[in-house]
């Protein structure tokens, strides 16, 4: 019934993304979603005392385009970065030090919280495990001073149909393998000494990498790379699959470029 949704729409959170579950035709006397749970669950609503609800797209993922060259699908950002930091870490064997996959809650909100990346959650892990092998806390420092840690989360691809959108001489292209983030205001950990280690990586497996930089005019997101290295003092670089419609309802990414962000973690992970 809007004539003017063409011109732009500003979405009303209260009023405008309530969902629609169901139609009754008589009155509610219970808690339709409470009724649900326990349906599911085969458990009796009184045993229920709280839950937590979340809403997210249900239809499947889908390989797209003229030769299958894309993959469609509801958050990619970031389960794409986590399936491949998990495929590389799952499926490498390092004979050096400790390889550690870590996954955090609560990215797009903050991460504030007692399991997310602010939190003291990854350090005292890491505290803990060289606990367990009888480590001092200054051998435990003296490790991180050693480490290594990639920040994994999708970046921006070129949108063809809005190139303003992206810096002119850093275009991001479909097929060209994983971006390196840069921020000089370090949104993103990346810097000259990280960035070196990563495209060495590539390089030394013939692995194609791109770089993505913001338009200076346009203020980007941040990841949790910068939260965690506060927290640690590890060295750092961002970088990230390219996609088209971050936070979409559903995203766009090329499945080479997917491939390569799998085969580079792999890499690196086997150091």
């Amino acid at each position: 019934m809007n004539k003017e949704v063409n011109t732009g729409v500003n979405i009303n959170k209260q009023k405008d993304i309530l969902p629609i579950l169901t139609y009754l035709n008589e009155a509610l006397d219970k808690d339709l979603i409470l009724e649900l749970i326990s349906e599911e669950l085969a458990v009796p609503t009184e045993d229920i005392l709280d839950t937590d609800l979340f809403l997210y797209p249900f239809e499947k993922a889908l390989c797209v385009g003229l030769h299958n060259e894309f993959i469609s699908a509801p958050r990619l950002d970031d389960l794409s970065m986590t399936y491949s930091s998990l495929y590389g870490f799952l499926n490498a064997s390092s004979s050096k030090g400790i390889s550690v996959f870590t996954c955090f809650d609560n990215e797009e909100i903050g991460s504030r919280t007692k399991q997310g990346a602010d939190s003291p959650f990854l350090a005292n892990t890491l505290e803990r495990i060289m606990l367990a092998l009888d480590k001092t806390r200054e051998e435990f420092l003296m490790s991180l001073a050693k480490s290594f840690m990639i920040s994994a989360d999708v970046a921006h691809l070129l949108h063809p149909n809005y190139p303003e959108k992206s810096d002119p001489t850093n275009k991001v292209l479909p097929g060209k393998g994983p971006a390196i983030k840069l921020n000089a205001n370090f949104s993103y950990t990346t810097d000259s000494d990280s960035y070196s280690v990563f495209a060495a990586l590539c390089k030394g497996h013939n692995i194609p990498y791109q770089v993505f930089v913001n338009r200076s005019d346009e203020k980007g997101g941040s990841t949790i790379g910068p939260v965690s290295a506060s927290h640690l003092p590890i060295r750092s670089i961002d970088i990230g699959t390219p996609i088209l419609s971050m936070h979409s309802a559903r995203e766009l990414m090329a499945t080479q470029d997917f491939l390569y962000t799998c085969d580079i973690l792999q890499a690196f992970f086997n150091l």
